[in-house]
């Protein structure tokens, strides 16, 4: 039954590979730390859960050799120190997107990514091979050598804490300044929101009340737009976008040109510049058609430019608002496959500490109820570990709708064949 768990891991890691190969929507920075965490879990599988399953099946007697005992340990060790520490990098890249997405975007890159990964698996490898290089032979060992076990107490503390513990502390961290960043965020856009809701919507029009001059026609579309901007309609043509320039210290002639609608009415916010131009624009429909074009008096030429770019700001606003929707759910769901990292290898690196220090100093004989645990509890510690590396391709699945996606796509689900 045990494998099961080894078979569903190499398959749903390899699905998480193969999407970020294939689509190009995946192929991100983070998603590149995840490829790298799941070669990490392929490796466990494949390398240490099949032995991990002959020990079970033998109830722990291990009569493999010694050199395939400390290989195999060794494997265990590197495959969960790269996991680890590809979960370490891929916090620090979410710490910087989010606190410092201009510095994080002027060095998003292949070679730093390839880097970090090259540094992730060499240090994997140089916590892991004092193993295989014979550090694991001591005089406990020789006492008893049908056991696969790790039998260096210093190794088990000193890896434990530079493999765990401290990248444990660092992530924790990072992920508490994180969602910190991201709650100050959502405070500040609720701040601007309410401000622009305050902003002045009615348009003073300090002309004359002269309903056959142009500049009475601008203060009345002005006003029209005004009403816009608060839900308030008062004829077909108010409802149309328009540019009013009127200069309030030119002395020159202004003239006034009919222009089309350029945006449309009732949305919920309005960008007003403020700009003196010589020049006066009116929708159709507000011209005084028995004016020429002319002069206008000086007192009829204090108006405002009011510049309308909702439609820009809009789509700009929006882009930013699925960015930062997408970097916060990336986040929770990394954050989520963190949880349940700790929640796995926390209670096994727990036991292994204690039963570190209990060979130490040989505290066997003496505290007893501490050093001694049953031997399927510590079995079940040990698989919990294991079964991490089967549950991060679940997790993308159910919190990561373009991994999701891609699996589909890939298992052929909920696509129709050729007609």
């Amino acid at each position: 039954m045990l494998l099961i768990f080894p078979m569903f891991t190499v398959f749903g890691n390899t699905l998480v590979v193969l999407s970020v190969y294939k689509e190009k929507t995946l192929r991100t920075v983070t998603n590149y730390f995840i490829v790298s965490l799941a070669l990490a879990d392929i490796m466990v599988a494949v390398l240490v859960m099949p032995l991990a399953v002959y020990t079970e099946v033998v109830n722990g007697l291990w009569n493999l050799g010694d050199a395939l005992c400390d290989t195999w340990v060794a494997m265990d060790v590197m495959g969960c120190t790269a996991s680890i520490l590809n979960l370490t990098a891929i916090s620090v890249d979410r710490f910087i997107a989010v606190t410092q997405p201009i510095k994080y975007a002027k060095h998003k890159n292949s070679k730093r990514v390839y880097i970090t990964l090259a540094l992730t698996w060499i240090i994997s490898l140089a916590i892991s091979s004092p193993i295989a290089l014979g550090m694991n032979y001591t005089k406990r060992r020789r006492t008893t050598p049908q056991l696969c076990v790790f039998y260096n107490s210093d190794f088990i503390i000193y890896s434990s804490m530079g493999s765990f513990y401290i990248p444990c502390v660092i992530m924790v961290f990072l992920y508490w300044r994180i969602f910190r960043a991201i709650r100050l965020r959502a405070q500040r856009a609720a701040k601007h929101r309410k401000a622009k809701l305050v902003e002045t919507n009615v348009i003073e029009n300090c002309a004359p009340n002269d309903d056959s001059s142009p500049a009475a026609a601008a203060a009345e579309a002005a006003t029209a737009a005004g009403n816009a901007t608060t839900g308030r309609t008062t004829s077909t043509d108010a409802r149309a976008a328009m540019t009013v320039h009127i200069s309030s210290t030119t002395t020159g002639p202004i003239t006034y040109t009919s222009a089309p609608p350029v945006m449309t009415v009732g949305r919920p916010v309005m960008h007003l510049g403020f700009k003196p131009s010589p020049t006066l624009k009116i929708p159709k429909g507000q011209q005084n058609n028995n004016q020429p074009e002319g002069s206008l008096s000086p007192h009829k030429r204090m108006v405002t430019k009011f510049n309308f770019r909702l439609r820009h700001s809009k789509r700009k606003k929006d882009q930013r608002s699925i960015a930062n929707r997408r970097e916060r759910k990336a986040t929770q769901t990394l954050a989520i496959v963190l949880g349940v990292f700790l929640l796995c290898w926390v209670p096994f690196f727990t036991i292994n500490i204690i039963h570190a220090i209990c060979i130490r100093y040989n505290l066997f004989e003496t505290r007893p109820q501490v050093c001694q645990m049953e031997t399927w509890l510590f079995s079940f510690f040990v698989w919990l570990g294991y079964i991490n590396s089967f549950l991060n391709p679940v997790i993308y699945t159910i919190f990561n709708i373009e991994f999701r996606r891609a699996f589909k796509k890939l298992l052929g689900v909920g696509t129709s064949g050729p007609r």
